[in-house]
């Protein structure tokens, strides 16, 4: 049954491509000896229940249960087929959830010290619902000075819980009325959807971005969005720096949005839980002496081999910008515009479930504070984060280190995708970047299902509910923040399934030979051996071959030599 998919293995999951949810069966009770059991009430006549035919839900289940969450779906199948470099080499590796594994040393360094994780009895104790009041200063005074916020933050702004999805369902529960919508720069990350629309009944209306820009929204964008929409607006919600895009909103995007919302009376939320993971300003920045921002990129062989190679450019880059806290503009509507921020990703803590709320108005944060037991976090986590802000010089060189590790890891990857030919918006923060994979060619679900079947997991545009049109689907988000060995590993599975598709489509070799185990499960050498050996078979003409030799030298993406970096003189 649907309900059980969790539970189910990879093979059976990646064949439902049409998940239904309302069709549950009904378990009959045989059972003789059950009797009705009966419940006195204040009147004479009593009341009788019948037994259930099985368990029964609410109706907000039935219909969270009737959609499919691409986000969760990928990460079950990821989660049964995991990869490990000894124990499970051939599994899938995941590079569509956004974690940081660049650093785990240095913080299981610091978590791990006694002076920072010894608990003590207090913390056996309850401690405040909305985190301790030195917890929330540290965070107070970290946003403080690296957010540069226009009116400083106390620990009055804050709000501690457990990661910033429940509580942009706090901000849902006390900012909108169940039935109410939002508006939303789309893509959008996907998240946003569970986070606030399964608890609290929200539901978003993304806002399509210019043509030419990808975080460029106009305001007569957000007028029709607002017009068109069937059910009340409340409010807009974005993601600064943007995810999936791995970029930064402008500051006159920012107060466009927040000028829209104080017209309409619609209030704004600002997640920047990527804020101190802006590689490209703090690495910038942050330059030693003696050095150049060259010095910080990779500089392995591969990378010096292939830093010649031209990028091929997205028509939907626009400009860069550096990152700019929606708290350090001079806000039209301060008592109306709220933040969220958290430690998973700036801090490589995922796992830990930290995340803030930011306010200056009084009554949202009474209103949160009111609810939030709902969302507090342990008191030893609550211990643990204070002794590691407090450390004000061990956070700050931390959080250089961190950027610098994303900039080089970024510049491994964006110099791979240009030696294969492979577009991708230009990034400058976060752990991703957008890549567009229409050289693929067919349909983005299923090279979604192929590059799981070929042991890689990079999450599609429908996942950040993209447009359904040619141009929007067919992008994938890709994570980098993993040790290079892993990402190379990665990418040679994501190289190896596109020029496989391309090769059983532009030489019609048969599904037969497509499906043929020994060929699927070819490492990426011995394929570019296979397929050099399918170049011969099929007997290309001389014509032909000079051709995409032509097509190769002259820098075109789409071609066998420039997919899977061969040398087109190579016979």
């Amino acid at each position: 049954m649907p309900i059980a998919t969790a539970l189910e293995p990879v093979s059976v999951i990646s064949n439902k491509r049409n998940l239904k949810y309302n069709n549950f069966e009904k378990v009959p009770y045989n059972n003789e000896n059950f009797k009705v059991t009966t419940i006195k009430n204040n009147s004479k006549k009593g009341k009788y229940f019948t037994p259930l035919n099985g368990p029964k839900l609410s109706k907000r289940a039935l219909e969270i249960q009737n959609e499919e969450f691409l986000l969760s779906k990928g990460i079950i199948i990821v989660r049964n087929n995991k990869y490990h470099p000894e124990s499970n080499p051939n599994g899938i590796i995941n590079l569509g959830t956004a974690e940081n594994k660049l650093n785990n040393v240095e913080m299981l360094s610091k978590i791990n010290d006694p002076k920072i994780s010894t608990v003590t009895a207090e913390q056996l104790l309850y401690g405040p619902n909305p985190g301790s009041d030195r917890l929330r200063e540290e965070i107070a005074k970290l946003l403080n000075r690296h957010f540069n916020p226009k009116v400083l933050l106390n620990k009055e702004n804050i709000c501690v819980g457990n990661g910033c999805g429940p509580l942009l369902n706090l901000y849902g529960e006390v900012l909108f009325d169940a039935g109410d919508a939002f508006l939303v720069p789309g893509p959008f990350y996907g998240g946003f959807e569970a986070d606030i629309k399964y608890g609290a009944r929200v539901y978003p209306i993304p806002v399509q971005h210019e043509e030419d820009d990808c975080l460029k929204v106009s305001e007569e964008s957000l007028e029709k969005a607002l017009r068109n929409a069937n059910r009340p607006v409340k409010g807009i919600i974005i993601a600064n720096p943007n995810n999936p895009f791995g970029r930064c909103y402008s500051a006159e995007q920012l107060l466009l949005f927040c000028n829209f919302a104080k017209s309409h009376g619609l209030f704004v939320i600002c997640d920047e839980i990527y804020g101190l993971s802006t590689w490209k300003d703090i690495v910038s920045e942050n330059i030693e002496e003696g050095k150049s921002i060259e010095d910080y990129e990779c500089h392995c062989s591969e990378c010096e081999h292939s830093k010649s190679i031209k990028r091929i450019e997205s028509n939907i880059d626009g400009e860069s910008n550096k990152f700019t806290s929606i708290f350090s503009l001079d806000l039209p509507d301060p008592e109306n515009t709220h933040g969220l921020w958290g430690f998973s990703k700036d801090f490589c803590l995922n796992g830990l479930r930290i995340g803030v709320t930011i306010s200056y108005s009084k009554t949202v944060m009474a209103a949160i504070q009111k609810i939030c037991f709902l969302t507090c976090i342990p008191t030893n986590i609550d211990n643990i984060l204070v002794n590691i802000l407090s450390d004000e010089e061990w956070t700050d060189n931390f959080i250089i280190n961190n950027n610098r590790k994303l900039y080089k890891s970024y510049s491994h990857l964006t110099n791979s995708l240009n030696a294969h030919g492979i577009p991708y918006v230009k990034g400058d923060s976060g752990f991703f970047i957008y890549i567009d994979l229409h050289q693929a060619k067919i349909d983005e679900y299923d090279l979604w299902m192929k590059l799981l079947e070929g042991g890689i997991y990079i999450s599609p545009s429908q996942a950040f509910f993209s447009k359904d049109s040619y141009s929007e689907r067919n992008w994938f988000r890709i994570c980098f923040a993993v040790e290079q060995k892993e990402l190379d590993l990665s990418l040679e599975r994501l190289y190896k399934e596109i020029t496989l598709i391309n090769l059983y489509r532009n030489y019609n070799i048969s599904d037969s030979e497509n499906n043929n185990s020994n060929i699927i499960n070819l490492n990426y050498k011995e394929g570019m051996r296979w397929l050099l050996f399918r170049w011969h078979k099929h007997k290309l003409t001389k014509e032909h071959r000079q051709a995409s030799r032509a097509n190769a030298s002259e820098g075109e993406g789409h071609n066998i030599f420039r997919i899977v970096n061969l040398n087109p003189n190579q016979e």
